[in-house]
């Protein structure tokens, strides 16, 4: 049975948010820093290699990838896409998505036609979307796979990959609200990919206050943290005063209030003062 509206929400980028497996997607609550870890290695694997050859991949898609489920996780995509109360850049999001599961040679269920498809029906249906250019070169890459005359199975691949340089990348010290994604776009120079995502889902009409709450609080967290080259104590505040403001019933209301707090006293402390 496929989920409900407010459920197909939370699966899809909210599973970014709560940084929770696909084993058990609605546990809104936080999943510590580095989710795979709690996974064999083979399993870790195959998730750096899928994100890896894929950086556009949020993790609801990934774990659907990595667990083999990726039928259930598109499912769940065209079910949000045929609402009427979620918001063009949402179906653009899902419809994008689907492409990326479909084409990422990791994916048991890879069907190089299908993630065509759905690229192409996304040029049509979203000529303005600033993913446009990013499809595009989805459609090269599949187009030059035509000429493959072998076409490796993922453990295949992953029998070939570098496994070391994978599995031991450096592990920066995140704060531990912060999803996966939030860490991808503070590690990878995101910011631009992230932001998209959380206001999106915080503008998107069909989004909860509950997710709207959390996209607000990533965003503050992600312009506190120290590994962030673009880190703005104007910014994070904003934020986080916005989370405040606007739902003040949420849970992140509070740990929003405790952020914010202490960044004002880190402004103010002496070695602050001195540094600036």
């Amino acid at each position: 049975m496929l989920p409900s509206i407010k459920i197909f929400f939370a699966l899809t980028l909210i599973t970014v948010l709560s940084g929770c497996a696909a084993t058990t997607p609605l546990v809104l609550a936080g999943g510590g820093n580095h989710e795979y870890l709690k996974y064999k290695t083979d399993i870790r694997l195959k998730a750096a290699a899928a994100l890896d050859e894929e950086p556009d991949l949020i993790t609801y898609s990934l774990n659907g990838i990595v667990e083999n489920n990726s039928e259930d996780v598109v499912n769940t995509y065209l079910l949000g896409y045929g609402k009427d109360d979620y918001s063009q850049d949402m179906k653009s999001i899902a419809i994008y998505q689907i492409g990326l599961i479909y084409m990422n040679r990791y994916n048991r269920d890879r069907d190089d036609e299908k993630a065509k498809a759905y690229f192409h029906r996304h040029l049509i249906e979203f000529p303005y979307s600033i993913l446009q250019d990013r499809i595009h070169d989805r459609l090269a890459i599949i187009k030059s796979r035509e000429n493959e005359t072998v076409q490796m199975t993922p453990e295949q691949l992953l029998a070939h990959v570098d496994r070391d340089k994978l599995l031991n990348k450096p592990i920066n010290t995140f704060d531990p609200d912060l999803t996966p994604m939030s860490e991808r776009a503070i590690r990878d120079n995101r910011l631009e990919d992230a932001n998209g995502v959380y206001l999106t889902v915080y503008q998107n009409p069909g989004s909860s206050d509950s997710i709207k709450a959390k996209s607000l609080y990533q965003l503050g967290l992600i312009y506190m943290s120290e590994q962030n080259p673009e880190k703005s104590l104007k910014k994070s505040s904003y934020f986080f005063r916005k989370v405040m403001d606007e739902f003040p019933n949420q849970a992140e209301s509070k740990k929003a209030q405790h952020k914010l707090s202490n960044l004002i006293n880190q402004n103010n402390s002496p070695v602050s003062n001195a540094e600036n």
